[in-house]
């Protein structure tokens, strides 16, 4: 038998795991934003978006801390509602972390493609000894223009 205080937890707890489906709704329509910024190579907005990014994240935990477990089983009106809910925050988790991959592989990829673009001027930058044993390498002092 289900007391008044059983209820009201469980119904709590729906109410933490509502919120946090709406916390991933919110992160997933961030991460999309986040891919158009990426691909228009917006770097302003994209890092203007960062802080409400963590600042859902860190709403997302503070929200699983309160959450806790609870005795007994609930009654099946809550024990459904529960295990829909769950089941379409396992879907939108699986959504938000294929948009954060494929944004990570799209910054990785950018800045593999500047590291290259960048390798050119670096080249002679390398460090290494000559036949005197000096240490050889390094940008020219001087800058012959042909003139």
């Amino acid at each position: 038998m289900m007391t008044e205080s059983d209820s009201t937890a469980y119904t709590r707890m729906i109410g933490r795991i509502e919120r946090e489906k709406e916390l991933v709704e919110r992160l997933t329509e961030l991460l999309r934003e986040e891919l158009e910024f990426i691909a228009d190579q917006d770097v302003e907005s994209l890092e203007e978006s960062m802080p409400e990014k963590y600042r859902v994240l860190q709403d997302i935990a503070e929200n699983r801390q309160e959450m806790g477990t609870l005795d007994g089983n609930p009654q099946p009106q809550c024990a459904d509602r529960i295990r829909l809910l769950q089941q379409e925050l396992v879907m939108l988790w699986k959504k938000a972390s294929g948009l954060n991959e494929l944004s990570k592989s799209l910054v990785t990829g950018r800045l593999d493609e500047i590291e290259n673009q960048l390798d050119i001027f670096f080249s002679g930058e390398k460090s290494g000894y000559n036949r005197q044993g000096k240490k050889s390498g390094g940008f020219p002092r001087a800058i012959n223009t042909g003139a």
